[in-house]
Protein backbone atom coordinates (compact mmCIF):
# COMPACT_ATOMS: atom_id res chain seq x y z
CA UNK A 1 0.00 0.00 0.00
CA UNK A 2 2.40 2.71 0.95
CA UNK A 3 5.09 1.53 -1.32
CA UNK A 4 3.01 3.53 -4.03
CA UNK A 5 3.40 6.73 -1.90
CA UNK A 6 3.96 9.71 -3.66
CA UNK A 7 5.99 11.61 -1.65
CA UNK A 8 5.20 15.58 -0.04
CA UNK A 9 6.73 17.49 -2.05
CA UNK A 10 6.69 16.34 -5.33
CA UNK A 11 4.02 18.59 -6.70
CA UNK A 12 5.57 21.96 -4.16
CA UNK A 13 8.79 20.99 -5.70
CA UNK A 14 7.50 22.46 -9.00
CA UNK A 15 6.36 25.33 -7.65
CA UNK A 16 7.46 28.39 -5.78
CA UNK A 17 6.07 27.98 -1.94
CA UNK A 18 3.04 29.69 -1.63
CA UNK A 19 3.82 31.17 1.64
CA UNK A 20 7.50 31.60 1.50
CA UNK A 21 9.75 30.71 4.28
CA UNK A 22 10.61 33.54 7.34
CA UNK A 23 14.12 32.34 7.32
CA UNK A 24 16.23 34.00 4.36
CA UNK A 25 18.40 30.62 4.22
CA UNK A 26 15.61 28.24 3.98
CA UNK A 27 13.79 30.98 1.24
CA UNK A 28 17.22 30.66 -0.54
CA UNK A 29 17.30 26.93 -0.51
CA UNK A 30 13.45 26.58 -1.56
CA UNK A 31 13.91 29.13 -4.50
CA UNK A 32 16.93 26.97 -5.57
CA UNK A 33 14.88 23.55 -5.14
CA UNK A 34 11.79 24.89 -7.20
CA UNK A 35 14.89 26.20 -10.19
CA UNK A 36 16.03 22.10 -9.62
CA UNK A 37 19.15 23.05 -7.92
CA UNK A 38 18.81 20.78 -5.19
CA UNK A 39 22.62 20.16 -4.55
CA UNK A 40 23.19 23.57 -4.35
CA UNK A 41 20.49 23.97 -2.22
CA UNK A 42 21.85 20.83 0.07
CA UNK A 43 25.34 22.62 0.13
CA UNK A 44 23.58 26.02 1.00
CA UNK A 45 21.70 24.55 4.37
CA UNK A 46 24.49 22.40 5.15
CA UNK A 47 26.89 25.31 5.62
CA UNK A 48 23.94 27.43 7.40
CA UNK A 49 23.51 24.56 10.21
CA UNK A 50 27.48 24.16 10.32
CA UNK A 51 27.02 27.84 12.16
CA UNK A 52 26.70 27.27 16.09
CA UNK A 53 23.89 30.20 15.48
CA UNK A 54 21.75 28.01 13.81
CA UNK A 55 22.13 25.04 16.20
CA UNK A 56 18.67 25.31 17.41
CA UNK A 57 16.79 26.69 14.23
CA UNK A 58 13.92 24.17 13.86
CA UNK A 59 12.52 25.36 10.45
CA UNK A 60 16.45 25.57 9.02
CA UNK A 61 16.84 21.85 10.42
CA UNK A 62 13.42 20.82 8.79
CA UNK A 63 13.60 22.06 5.13
CA UNK A 64 17.82 20.17 5.57
CA UNK A 65 16.23 16.99 6.48
CA UNK A 66 13.70 17.73 3.19
CA UNK A 67 16.29 17.95 0.96
CA UNK A 68 18.75 15.13 2.44
CA UNK A 69 14.68 12.81 1.80
CA UNK A 70 15.08 13.64 -1.72
CA UNK A 71 18.75 12.92 -1.66
CA UNK A 72 18.04 9.12 -0.42
CA UNK A 73 19.46 10.08 2.84
CA UNK A 74 16.67 8.29 4.74
CA UNK A 75 18.64 7.94 8.18
CA UNK A 76 19.94 11.57 8.78
CA UNK A 77 16.86 12.57 6.53
CA UNK A 78 14.75 11.26 9.56
CA UNK A 79 17.22 12.20 12.04
CA UNK A 80 16.54 15.81 11.50
CA UNK A 81 13.34 15.70 11.02
CA UNK A 82 12.74 14.05 14.77
CA UNK A 83 15.77 16.85 15.56
CA UNK A 84 13.64 19.92 14.57
CA UNK A 85 10.37 19.02 16.04
CA UNK A 86 11.88 17.92 19.43
CA UNK A 87 13.46 21.70 19.18
CA UNK A 88 10.20 23.17 18.50
CA UNK A 89 6.61 21.44 18.44
CA UNK A 90 4.44 24.39 17.72
CA UNK A 91 6.93 24.51 13.96
CA UNK A 92 4.44 23.47 11.14
CA UNK A 93 7.27 22.69 8.71
CA UNK A 94 8.83 20.23 10.80
CA UNK A 95 5.81 18.06 11.79
CA UNK A 96 5.05 18.50 7.92
CA UNK A 97 8.61 16.80 7.07
CA UNK A 98 8.78 14.49 10.29
CA UNK A 99 5.53 13.10 7.86
CA UNK A 100 7.79 13.22 4.82
CA UNK A 101 10.06 11.06 6.90
CA UNK A 102 7.57 8.86 8.61
CA UNK A 103 6.17 7.98 4.59
CA UNK A 104 9.66 7.31 3.16
CA UNK A 105 10.29 4.85 5.90
CA UNK A 106 7.16 3.02 5.54
CA UNK A 107 7.55 2.51 1.96
CA UNK A 108 10.44 0.37 2.72
CA UNK A 109 7.79 -1.63 5.00
CA UNK A 110 5.72 -4.35 4.36
CA UNK A 111 1.74 -3.56 3.93
CA UNK A 112 0.68 -4.42 7.52
CA UNK A 113 3.61 -3.15 9.44
CA UNK A 114 3.02 0.22 6.55
CA UNK A 115 -0.94 0.24 7.67
CA UNK A 116 0.22 0.41 11.58
CA UNK A 117 2.48 3.51 10.39
CA UNK A 118 -0.12 5.22 8.90
CA UNK A 119 -1.81 6.71 11.53
CA UNK A 120 0.87 8.25 12.86
CA UNK A 121 1.96 9.42 9.41
CA UNK A 122 -1.53 11.38 9.30
CA UNK A 123 -0.91 12.70 13.32
CA UNK A 124 2.01 14.62 12.04
CA UNK A 125 0.08 16.06 8.90
CA UNK A 126 -2.31 16.81 11.06
CA UNK A 127 -1.08 18.87 13.67
CA UNK A 128 1.08 20.55 10.72
CA UNK A 129 -2.36 21.94 9.10
CA UNK A 130 -3.33 23.16 12.72
CA UNK A 131 -0.45 24.94 13.14
CA UNK A 132 -0.02 26.67 10.13
CA UNK A 133 -3.33 26.06 7.86
CA UNK A 134 -2.20 28.88 4.97
CA UNK A 135 0.42 26.84 4.14
CA UNK A 136 0.38 25.10 0.14
CA UNK A 137 3.36 22.56 1.17
CA UNK A 138 0.94 21.33 3.74
CA UNK A 139 -2.09 20.97 1.39
CA UNK A 140 0.10 19.63 -1.52
CA UNK A 141 0.96 17.30 1.38
CA UNK A 142 -2.60 16.25 1.15
CA UNK A 143 -2.79 15.89 -2.02
CA UNK A 144 0.03 13.45 -2.42
CA UNK A 145 -1.24 11.31 0.46
CA UNK A 146 -4.70 11.01 -1.14
CA UNK A 147 -3.28 10.19 -4.39
CA UNK A 148 -1.18 7.74 -3.36
CA UNK A 149 -3.40 5.44 -0.41
CA UNK A 150 -5.82 3.03 -1.96
CA UNK A 151 -9.25 4.18 -0.81
CA UNK A 152 -9.46 1.52 1.53
CA UNK A 153 -6.85 3.05 3.43
CA UNK A 154 -8.49 6.25 2.97
CA UNK A 155 -7.24 7.20 -0.39
CA UNK A 156 -9.56 9.90 -2.19
CA UNK A 157 -9.47 12.17 -5.02
CA UNK A 158 -12.54 13.43 -4.55
CA UNK A 159 -10.47 14.56 -1.31
CA UNK A 160 -7.43 15.72 -2.82
CA UNK A 161 -9.70 18.24 -5.42
CA UNK A 162 -10.84 19.68 -1.79
CA UNK A 163 -6.90 20.52 -0.76
CA UNK A 164 -6.66 21.55 -4.41
CA UNK A 165 -9.60 24.25 -4.02
CA UNK A 166 -7.93 25.10 -0.49
CA UNK A 167 -4.51 25.61 -2.10
CA UNK A 168 -6.06 27.72 -5.03
CA UNK A 169 -7.40 29.99 -2.57
CA UNK A 170 -3.68 30.28 -1.45
CA UNK A 171 -2.06 30.09 -4.19
CA UNK A 172 -4.20 30.35 -7.58
CA UNK A 173 -1.35 28.90 -9.73
CA UNK A 174 -0.42 26.31 -7.12
CA UNK A 175 -4.03 25.28 -7.39
CA UNK A 176 -4.26 24.78 -11.05
CA UNK A 177 -1.19 22.58 -10.93
CA UNK A 178 -2.20 20.53 -8.09
CA UNK A 179 -5.63 20.03 -10.26
CA UNK A 180 -3.41 18.46 -12.86
CA UNK A 181 -1.65 16.27 -11.00
CA UNK A 182 -4.77 14.90 -9.94
CA UNK A 183 -6.37 14.54 -13.44
CA UNK A 184 -2.74 12.82 -14.37
CA UNK A 185 -3.22 10.36 -11.48
CA UNK A 186 -7.14 9.54 -13.04
CA UNK A 187 -5.00 9.43 -16.45
CA UNK A 188 -7.48 11.67 -17.64
CA UNK A 189 -4.84 13.97 -19.88
CA UNK A 190 -7.12 16.28 -21.58
CA UNK A 191 -8.28 17.44 -18.34
CA UNK A 192 -4.73 17.17 -16.84
CA UNK A 193 -3.95 19.39 -19.89
CA UNK A 194 -6.33 22.30 -19.82
CA UNK A 195 -5.26 23.15 -16.05
CA UNK A 196 -1.98 23.42 -17.17
CA UNK A 197 -3.73 25.80 -20.15
CA UNK A 198 -5.73 27.76 -17.51
CA UNK A 199 -2.34 28.86 -15.76
CA UNK A 200 -0.77 29.91 -18.21
CA UNK A 201 -3.33 31.82 -19.43
CA UNK A 202 -4.96 32.89 -16.25
CA UNK A 203 -1.67 33.94 -14.72
CA UNK A 204 0.60 34.90 -17.68
CA UNK A 205 3.44 36.86 -15.74
CA UNK A 206 3.98 33.78 -13.41
CA UNK A 207 6.28 31.46 -14.95
CA UNK A 208 5.41 28.54 -13.01
CA UNK A 209 2.14 27.69 -15.11
CA UNK A 210 4.38 28.33 -18.37
CA UNK A 211 6.70 26.06 -17.56
CA UNK A 212 4.04 23.66 -16.54
CA UNK A 213 2.46 23.83 -20.43
CA UNK A 214 5.50 23.61 -22.13
CA UNK A 215 6.51 20.46 -20.01
CA UNK A 216 3.27 18.82 -20.49
CA UNK A 217 3.72 19.64 -24.08
CA UNK A 218 6.51 18.54 -24.71
CA UNK A 219 6.73 15.19 -22.50
CA UNK A 220 3.74 14.20 -25.07
CA UNK A 221 5.95 14.77 -28.55
CA UNK A 222 4.09 18.24 -29.48
CA UNK A 223 7.22 20.09 -29.24
CA UNK A 224 5.94 22.81 -31.99
CA UNK A 225 3.26 23.96 -29.14
CA UNK A 226 5.82 23.65 -26.21
CA UNK A 227 8.11 25.79 -27.65
CA UNK A 228 6.26 29.04 -27.36
CA UNK A 229 5.22 28.81 -23.06
CA UNK A 230 8.88 26.88 -22.24
CA UNK A 231 10.60 29.84 -24.09
CA UNK A 232 8.37 32.40 -22.50
CA UNK A 233 8.84 30.77 -19.21
CA UNK A 234 12.75 30.54 -19.30
CA UNK A 235 12.83 33.98 -20.27
CA UNK A 236 11.62 35.59 -17.04
CA UNK A 237 13.30 33.14 -15.21
CA UNK A 238 16.34 31.62 -16.42
CA UNK A 239 17.78 31.06 -13.19
CA UNK A 240 15.73 27.54 -13.21
CA UNK A 241 18.25 24.90 -14.59
CA UNK A 242 14.45 22.93 -15.57
CA UNK A 243 13.23 26.67 -17.60
CA UNK A 244 16.85 26.44 -19.17
CA UNK A 245 17.19 22.63 -19.81
CA UNK A 246 13.79 22.00 -21.35
CA UNK A 247 13.77 25.47 -23.25
CA UNK A 248 17.29 24.40 -24.60
CA UNK A 249 15.73 20.95 -25.50
CA UNK A 250 13.19 22.61 -27.45
CA UNK A 251 15.43 24.54 -29.61
CA UNK A 252 17.47 21.40 -30.18
CA UNK A 253 13.66 20.00 -31.79
CA UNK A 254 13.38 23.33 -33.52
CA UNK A 255 16.93 22.88 -34.97
CA UNK A 256 18.10 26.04 -33.84
CA UNK A 257 21.22 24.00 -32.42
CA UNK A 258 23.65 27.91 -31.95
CA UNK A 259 20.82 29.01 -29.76
CA UNK A 260 20.79 26.25 -27.46
CA UNK A 261 24.25 25.88 -27.11
CA UNK A 262 24.10 29.65 -25.75
CA UNK A 263 21.27 28.97 -23.47
CA UNK A 264 22.95 25.76 -22.27
CA UNK A 265 26.28 27.79 -21.73
CA UNK A 266 24.96 30.20 -19.48
CA UNK A 267 22.94 27.70 -17.68
CA UNK A 268 26.64 25.66 -17.10
CA UNK A 269 28.07 29.26 -16.07
CA UNK A 270 25.46 29.56 -13.38
CA UNK A 271 24.64 26.27 -12.44
CA UNK A 272 27.41 23.87 -13.13
CA UNK A 273 26.01 21.28 -10.60
CA UNK A 274 22.89 21.70 -11.87
CA UNK A 275 23.12 19.99 -15.45
CA UNK A 276 19.59 18.36 -16.83
CA UNK A 277 19.88 20.75 -20.16
CA UNK A 278 23.12 18.48 -21.37
CA UNK A 279 20.40 14.85 -20.93
CA UNK A 280 17.61 16.93 -22.59
CA UNK A 281 19.31 18.09 -25.33
CA UNK A 282 21.41 15.13 -25.79
CA UNK A 283 18.28 13.29 -25.99
CA UNK A 284 16.36 15.96 -28.41
CA UNK A 285 20.02 15.42 -31.11
CA UNK A 286 19.47 11.85 -30.70
CA UNK A 287 15.62 12.34 -31.65
CA UNK A 288 16.03 14.84 -34.40
CA UNK A 289 18.77 12.51 -35.73
CA UNK A 290 21.61 15.62 -34.99
CA UNK A 291 25.06 16.63 -34.03
CA UNK A 292 25.83 13.00 -32.31
CA UNK A 293 29.08 13.94 -31.42
CA UNK A 294 27.91 16.88 -29.70
CA UNK A 295 25.09 15.01 -28.19
CA UNK A 296 27.83 12.43 -26.65
CA UNK A 297 29.64 15.09 -25.07
CA UNK A 298 26.91 16.57 -23.58
CA UNK A 299 26.27 13.09 -21.72
CA UNK A 300 29.91 12.91 -20.98
CA UNK A 301 29.46 16.72 -19.09
CA UNK A 302 26.11 14.97 -17.40
CA UNK A 303 27.64 11.76 -16.31
CA UNK A 304 30.61 14.03 -14.65
CA UNK A 305 28.56 15.16 -11.99
CA UNK A 306 25.97 13.63 -9.70
CA UNK A 307 22.29 14.06 -10.99
CA UNK A 308 19.79 16.06 -8.76
CA UNK A 309 17.13 14.07 -7.37
CA UNK A 310 13.81 13.47 -10.11
CA UNK A 311 16.16 13.73 -12.83
CA UNK A 312 17.65 11.07 -15.27
CA UNK A 313 19.71 9.25 -13.73
CA UNK A 314 23.78 7.88 -14.54
CA UNK A 315 22.61 5.02 -15.45
CA UNK A 316 20.03 6.18 -18.04
CA UNK A 317 22.55 8.66 -19.45
CA UNK A 318 24.63 5.71 -20.17
CA UNK A 319 22.34 4.08 -21.91
CA UNK A 320 20.99 6.76 -24.24
CA UNK A 321 25.06 7.58 -24.62
CA UNK A 322 25.32 3.70 -25.83
CA UNK A 323 22.86 4.36 -28.69
CA UNK A 324 24.36 7.50 -30.16
CA UNK A 325 27.07 4.49 -31.36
Amino acid sequence: MVAVLVLVGCGAAAAAASTPPSDPVVRRAADLVEWGRWQEARKLLADALAQPANARNAPLIAYYAHVLLKFGDLRAGTDQAKRAVALDDACASCHLYLFEATAERAQGMNQFRALLVLPRMKKQLEKATALDPGSGDIQWAWIDLDLALPSAAGGSSADAMKHADRLGEIDPVDGRLARASIYASLKQPEQELAQYRLAAEDHPDDPRGLFALGQALYQRGDFAAAAPPLAKAYAMNPASALYSGYHAASLVHEKKLPQARAVLDAAQAQHPDSRLGDYLCAEALRQTNQDFAWAKQLLEAYLAVPPEPEQPTAAQARTLLAALG
